[in-house]
């Protein structure tokens, strides 16, 4: 199944295979003389911004208050940086060089340009060949074959065989160049490679190279995916009973053995036959696979270190070395920890300014900004430290980092799932922040003169709000899902099944599809706002928030009504509050027939008038509404500014109405007559 199927003797090419060894990299020492001199006085610097102490009585000084201590930190901190940045530009040429070498490309465009700087060319030949990794195949005829690629030769550089390779068909490729790779024989597995970007004269040199860095990457990744390949020279996959897939019963001349991620994306790695003029055809790696193999290896290979590891650090975990998922996890905890740090830092900074600000100057105004400003940090600390951490770990499996190699590569999308989850989590806690803040800010004057302004944008703000993190959410699950490859087909699934689905979910989510279009309805027409009096099933309420499907009403008690939003645009509601602010109540009085009208009407304006709640917007009026056997009905009406303040002021006029007939009209009270008649 292996060479031996392939009736070849690999005596002549057995070898040990080529040594692939990291270049070593540059390391900075500081050993100019000019800087130590500069070290040696940022050292007596520091000594005498501590006033010749330690440290730690330094901090722990009561007479030191914390705005001496903050400025003495500052210092420290510009005195650190300088050393740094002085560090870096005495060795900048070196520094500069060491990064130009080492930064990875972050493309195979440029990872080809940059091969051709630093590697040692020996001719133009040479030179020429990492920059002919940007064009197509240059031996293709031009003539099409369905069955297979027409090209004039195929890796002619390498020595030839007296019994040629089995490459007839793609299982017989993979099997040859696995079974060749497990014996160190990387000269014959070579031969499984279109190696016609390079130049005829390094083929011979690069190819056993190639071929043991491939079959690095396709081991790392599990590539060697036998069961999928057919064992036919067509590459044609027989059709199951019932199967339209169309790549079934159809002959194919490419066939991709899976991708591997390059910086963000992925790279294709395929199988394709070619014929070579009257030859019969074969199946090799593809050229354009084979030129990718160095700017994959770069980014895959592993670490020097690895080989000093025991072995139970190297052993994977779904596919990830052991040393690395140890290694993430403490970089996790690190990153969290200095994100943690940083954040805190900055709350503190924040909240020191705050405090500042709040004892030097009297304006509510300002005080009450810089305590939103804290606030505001308080409130994004955790998810701006998760987010800041995930960032960091992303960088480092994506190999982003400078001078450090990528490690546990496939864990990117997961990473990449949990980093765009946290910056949701991030953002909606800062829209929820600013959101409630101008709520909080307008609250306090409902009742005033802007009341229809500030209320319909209270409105707007609860409405949209929660309309924006609800767009915001799903974007966020479709960035999240682009990570992975198979997003089109995810797609296309969608697509396929979206009639059936549609009415599926439209008939189970009918009452709460209908509560959310109401809302938008609410939010456009306003029959009701934050902060309106409205009556509901003969409550009295006021609406206390507004959301997706619902809005939560406080009665008069401090209780809470839930009501469906569609109930604002189905039934008939009363609202107080929805044109003007302004509120007129009814005072109703009953007096015996002999009661002194005038002077009933005349009291009833006296403490109408002088009352602190008038609106001074509509005059007080007393009118006599009804007139039965008993008494007499006086319909007194007064206004205020707001339902609230016209409830109070009602109450409050009642209320000394009654003291003042009790006093002085007590016998004009209502009453039950009862005529006794003498019996004969």
């Amino acid at each position: 199944m292996t060479a031996q199927r392939n009736g070849i003797d690999m005596s002549d090419l057995k070898d040990d295979g080529p040594s692939i060894a990291p270049k070593s990299e540059t390391k900075l020492a500081i050993d100019c003389l000019p800087f130590k001199i500069f070290l040696s006085r940022m050292v007596r610097l520091l000594m005498h911004i501590t006033d010749n102490a330690g440290v730690g009585e330094w901090f722990d000084s009561a007479k030191t208050n914390l705005a001496e201590r903050m400025v003495r930190v500052f210092s420290l901190v510009v005195v650190i940086i300088g050393v740094s940045s002085l560090s870096v530009l005495s060795h900048a040429k070196e520094g500069n060089d060491t990064n130009e070498a080492n930064r990875q490309p972050e493309n195979l465009v440029e990872y080809a340009l940059q091969k051709i700087g630093q590697d040692g060319v020996e001719s133009e030949t040479e030179e020429e060949a990492p920059s002919r990794t940007l064009l197509a195949e240059p031996e293709l005829t031009g003539e099409f074959n369905e069955a297979y690629y027409v090209i004039n030769k195929l890796n002619t550089g390498l020595p030839k065989l007296s019994t040629p390779p089995n490459l007839e068909t793609p299982l017989a490729t993979l099997e040859l160049f696995n079974s060749a790779s497990l014996q160190n024989n990387f000269a014959l597995a070579s031969y499984a490679l279109n190696l016609n970007l390079l130049p005829e004269a390094q083929q011979k040199n690069e190819a056993a190279y190639l071929a043991q860095k491939l079959d690095y990457l396709m081991n790392e990744k599990a590539l060697y995916v036998f069961d999928e390949m057919p064992d036919r020279s067509d590459g044609l996959i027989e059709p199951a009973l019932g199967t339209d897939s169309p790549i079934h019963g159809v002959a194919r001349r490419s066939i991709k053995l899976g991708s591997i991620n390059y910086k963000g994306r992925s790279v294709p790695l395929y199988l394709e036959r070619v014929r070579v003029s009257d030859q019969a055809p074969v199946w090799v790696f593809s050229s354009q696979t084979v030129a990718n193999i160095n700017a994959l290896y770069d980014i895959h290979k592993p670490a020097e270190f690895e080989r000093f590891l025991p072995d139970p650090m190297t052993t994977k975990i779904w596919g990830i070395s052991a040393w690395e998922v140890l290694t993430l996890f403490l970089f996790m905890l690190a990153t969290l920890g200095i994100s943690f740090i940083l954040s805190k830092g900055v709350t503190k900074l924040v909240s020191l300014y705050s405090n500042t600000i709040t004892r030097r100057t009297k304006s509510d105004e300002l005080s009450l900004r810089s305590r939103s400003l804290t606030d505001f940090f308080s409130k994004i600390t955790v998810p701006l430290t998760v987010t800041l951490s995930f960032s960091m770990m992303l960088a480092l499996v994506s190999g982003s980092l400078p001078r450090v190699d990528a490690i546990a590569t496939s864990t990117r999308p997961i990473i990449w799932l949990c980093l765009v989850m946290s910056g949701l989590w991030l953002g909606i806690r800062g829209i929820n922040f600013f959101a409630n803040r101008y709520q909080d800010y307008q609250i306090d004057s409902l009742d005033e003169e802007q009341v229809n302004t500030q209320r319909i944008r209270m409105t707007y703000v609860s409405i949209f709000r929660r309309i924006f993190i609800f767009v915001v959410v799903l974007g966020g699950i479709w960035i999240s899902l682009a990570e992975f490859t198979d997003l089109e087909g995810l797609g296309t699934t969608l697509l396929t099944s979206a009639g059936i689905a549609g009415v599926i979910i439209g008939i189970a989510a009918q009452p709460t599809l209908g509560n959310i279009i109401a809302g938008f309805q609410v939010a456009i027409t306003q029959p009701v706002r934050i902060g309106d009096t409205i009556f509901v099933n003969d409550i009295w309420c006021e609406v206390e928030d507004l959301r997706y499907t619902y809005a939560v009403l406080k009665t008069w008690d401090d209780r809470r009504l839930i009501v469906p939003m569609k109930y604002f645009v189905t039934e008939v509601l009363e609202n107080w509050s929805h044109t003007s602010s302004h509120q007129s109540s009814a005072i109703h009085l009953y007096v015996d027939y002999g009661a002194d009208i005038d002077a009933i009407e005349q009291k009833f304006y006296e403490l109408a008038l002088a009352h602190e709640l008038w609106d001074k917007e509509m005059k007080p009026e007393m009118r006599v509404t009804e007139v039965t056997q008993e008494s007499i009905t006086l319909r007194g009406k007064v206004s205020a500014d707001g339902p609230m303040n016209a409830w109070n002021l009602e109450c409050d006029i009642r209320k000394q109405m009654l003291d003042y007939l009790n006093e002085k009209h007590r016998d004009y009270l209502p009453t039950d007559r009862i005529t006794l008649t003498p019996r004969d």
